[in-house]
């Protein structure tokens, strides 16, 4: 017989130590801020193309480097033409003035001409993107969010009972604030992909979280007669712990490979989805059960409570 760890003796605890961490993000958010992308800032997005001598090939981060007078840019390699003598790039900077933004469309010229030669370095188009757009974008974003976690709280709905279905739901939420918690303190760019970690850390902490709740759900039924819900929860939870363990460990695998050998957006991308897979087999066990343990311990309290009611009820009618 499998050993039952006692998982129920840590549910407080772990659920204070959640909370302090949230509620430092939340702090960190108001006084220090997010550090958004430049997705989600004003600026200007330019498309250039270099010719590259023969034998030499031209990187994003020879270009980067070449913008010796930006102070904050992102380069990123769009295509090659010409047989792979040409490549196209694209350069966007942030800024909140239309025009001061030609100026720094000057310089950013200047700096490739003399990095590449003035021969070799074609304008292609070049866009700006207004305060306005930002916003819409960090709106559309939040949005996005929401309607995922709506969408998994009704899947989970249909298939558990309600107390179950709302415990997976703070579970994602509560990684998708761990998440951020880490984002704003590390002082991390918030980018699209920043969002696309988080969605899909949601996606990978249901899946964790649907497993044990099928479990706990075959223990109940499994054992009718057993009237301490806290065993069967501990007993599901220890019978799937090997499974949530392993599932994330061999996740990290690549995770982790990410991260150590890739730079840029990609590293920032697996730095994120490791702290959510660890926040997502964390919360699958302690978050979630947690919730669901207690809403058992209020439904049981309530009906001993109109138990009782109804017992002195009787007493007192049989007395008078």
């Amino acid at each position: 017989m499998k050993k039952v760890i006692h998982f129920s003796r840590a549910f407080i605890p772990c659920a204070v130590l959640s909370t302090l961490l949230i509620i430092s993000g939340i702090f960190c958010v108001i006084f220090r801020g997010i550090n958004f992308g430049l997705e989600f800032k004003p600026g200007r997005i330019e498309q250039i193309s270099i010719q590259q001598s023969e034998g030499k090939n031209i990187s994003a981060d020879d270009v980067r480097q070449a913008l010796i007078s930006q102070k904050e840019v992102e380069v990123k390699e769009i295509g090659s033409t010409g047989k792979g003598n040409q490549k196209t790039f694209q350069i966007r900077f942030g800024t909140a003035d239309k025009a001061k933004s030609e100026i720094q469309i000057s310089a950013l010229l200047h700096d490739l001409y003399n990095a590449f030669g003035k021969e070799n370095v074609q304008e292609i188009s070049t866009d700006y993107i207004g305060s306005q757009f930002s916003t819409t974008l960090i709106k559309n974003t939040i949005v996005l969010v929401l309607a995922t976690i709506v969408l998994i709280w009704l899947y989970a709905l249909v298939r558990f009972h309600w107390d179950y279905a709302f415990g997976a739901i703070i579970a994602l939420i509560h990684d998708s604030f761990i998440m951020m918690t880490f984002v704003v303190w590390s002082r991390m760019e918030f980018t699209t992909t920043t969002i696309a970690a988080i969605l899909t850390i949601i996606g990978y902490s249901i899946n964790a979280t649907v497993v044990i709740l099928d479990r706990l759900r075959e223990n109940v039924k499994k054992f009718p007669d057993e009237k301490d819900f806290m065993y069967l929860l501990n007993k599901s939870l220890s019978e799937t712990l090997s499974r949530s363990i392993i599932t994330t460990v061999t996740t990290m695998f690549a995770s982790v490979s990410l991260f150590i050998f890739t730079t840029g957006s990609i590293k920032d991308f697996a730095s994120a989805l490791n702290i959510g897979l660890i926040s997502g087999c964390y919360s699958s066990i302690y978050i979630s059960s947690g919730f669901i343990a207690l809403m058992n311990k209020v439904k049981h309290h309530g009906q001993v409570e109109r138990t009782t009611n109804k017992k002195l009820a009787f007493e007192t009618e049989v007395m008078e």
